[in-house]
């Protein structure tokens, strides 16, 4: 697909101008004594509880699902507090649906962010194509050979479709070769929104990943050289389910240290159970790479789960079993993936339980 055809898909609209008014009807007949006038969570009342702003366009990122889940529901259901009361019996559905769109309004730019229907559930080895505000740690385990890795991700976003990101692999003991305990290479990267489309549930990303050779080459941890990572990422909702996948090529600055290799995940996960917010997310990953030089192939498949430790849904766990495909030879260790992730974006950690 062209980048021009990638541009055309970009922006979401909030300009369905009967069900914004009848929106608007509910939210000055049911909301506007909490969250004020403007949405930006100014009560009209002395309250202790300042509510959410709908202003800030942060909170685009959160599904549509969730915030209808709320106004229908009410705050507890989600950990947050109870002076939020449901509406689900006062209103019919189509006007709490109206009222969670007119919500939208709020954020004056809201075009211009990937809405957060886009913001399918990370899995444990593919790559996301929405921007996140996350702190993430990752761990793999692979038993036969006594080796254990833990890798910390903050991930923070700039603006409507930018995302900065600051990686730190750790591996805590020495394996049963005999590679050292240590840090890793550090990487830093960059993500931006190529374009997304709501309505077709789909969304494009492009980045550079650099892997700085901070980690000890002599005990495993590192490449010896800056490696460069350009990567295109997309996410794809099919009745329910999401298919995601990410392509990458490692461009090495010194050859002679470290080869070139193509990369890719591929990944389907099954529709939720439960609430798609905080239910259970299965999933079925292949992971590959390709090295052109000796014309080498590894593949692995990663079966996993994941699920939302708390009512709000910004903390998640994820456990999986990786079991390599290729090479075809010789012994195949299995591997124990898993990883907890904190969506700062969504609130503080002890918020939504």
């Amino acid at each position: 697909m062209s980048l021009l055809a990638l541009a055309l898909l970009a922006g979401w609209s909030t300009s369905n101008p009967a069900q914004i008014a009848k929106g608007k009807e509910v939210y000055e007949t049911a909301c506007i004594l909490c969250h004020g006038k403007d949405g930006a969570g100014n009560p009209e009342w002395e309250s202790e509880i300042r509510p959410v702003s709908f202003a800030d366009c942060g909170t685009t990122a959160e599904p549509s699902a969730l915030w209808k889940s709320v106004v229908v529901n009410g705050g507890p259901k989600h950990g947050l507090a109870d002076v939020m009361p449901a509406f689900g019996e006062a209103f019919p559905p189509d006007e709490l649906t109206a009222v969670v769109a007119y919500l939208r309004t709020f954020c004056t730019t809201a075009d211009r962010y990937p809405p957060g229907d886009l913001n399918f559930r990370r899995l444990i080895a593919t790559g996301k194509a929405f921007p996140e505000a996350e702190v993430v740690m990752k761990m793999k385990i692979v038993p036969d050979e006594g080796e254990t890795e833990l890798e910390f991700v903050y991930e923070n976003r700039l603006g409507p479709r930018f995302q900065y990101e600051l990686e730190f692999p750790l591996r805590p003991k020495a394996t049963n070769e005999g590679y050292g305990a240590g840090v890793g290479d550090v990487v830093i990267s960059g993500k931006y929104v190529l374009g997304f489309n709501p309505s077709k549930l789909q969304i494009f990303s492009a980045g550079l990943e650099v892997a700085l050779p901070t980690g000890n080459e002599g005990k495993a941890l590192g490449s010896g050289t800056t490696v460069f990572v350009p990567y295109f990422a997309f996410g794809k909702g099919i009745r329910g389910s999401v298919v995601q996948g990410k392509f990458a090529v490692e461009l090495p600055a010194n050859t002679n240290r470290a080869s070139r290799n193509y990369k890719y995940a591929l990944a389907y996960s099954f529709p939720p159970i439960g609430f798609s917010r905080t239910g259970y997310v299965p999933a079925l990953e292949l992971t590959g790479a390709f090295n052109p030089g000796n014309d080498s192939h590894s593949q692995t498949a990663v079966v996993g789960v994941s699920k939302a430790l708390n009512k709000l849904g910004h903390v998640i766990a994820s456990v999986g079993m990786g079991i390599p495909l290729r090479p075809s030879g010789g012994p195949k260790p299995k591997e124990f993936r898993a990883y907890l992730l904190w969506d700062f974006g969504d609130g503080p950690f002890w918020q939504g339980w």
